[in-house]
């Protein structure tokens, strides 16, 4: 299956910000795990080539751990730059059996995308779920599966 970007924001919107009828999470710790839970549901339904992605809910904690931190920062360009570090790094190393994700290429890229989320935080919530999707997506798309002899580097689709 191909990673479709309205289907994490669809997720994002309605578990991870606030909308209407709804409060913010009360901790960061809290809205780290809405918005990991979120994106490796979405991010398990990644593919390279033929093979799925075997460890992307095995891998959410690690992200939730990282992530509360970059939503702990105090301002939206820390905030910004540290989750797209925090999904980098979550993407990267996942496992694509029989091969590996190397490092996403467009995490500056993702970082003021995720800056302008949390630097606008009266856009609309769809908005905002949008964008940061298509960060999430961007760093996705960004990432080569190396596979081992005989097949080439796959791009996650």
């Amino acid at each position: 299956m191909v990673l479709v970007t309205s289907a994490l924001a669809t997720q994002l919107e309605s578990s991870w910000l606030a909308s209407e009828g709804r409060s913010l999470p009360s901790s960061a710790a809290e809205s780290a795990d809405a918005f990991a839970k979120a994106v490796a549901n979405w991010f398990s339904a990644a593919q390279a080539g033929p093979s799925p992605c075997a460890t992307a809910m095995a891998r959410k904690a690690q992200l939730m751990g990282q992530a509360a931190s970059a939503l702990a920062a105090q301002s939206a360009p820390g905030a910004g730059s540290a989750l797209a570090s925090a999904v980098a790094a979550y993407m990267t190393g996942q496992s694509f059996p029989p091969g590996v994700a190397s490092a996403p290429i467009a995490v500056p890229a993702a970082a003021a995308a995720f800056t302008a989320v949390f630097a606008n935080l009266t856009a609309p919530t769809s908005a905002r779920a949008n964008q940061t999707a298509a960060a999430c997506h961007l760093l996705a798309v960004s990432t080569i599966v190396v596979m081992p002899p005989p097949g080439p580097p796959t791009p996650v689709s």
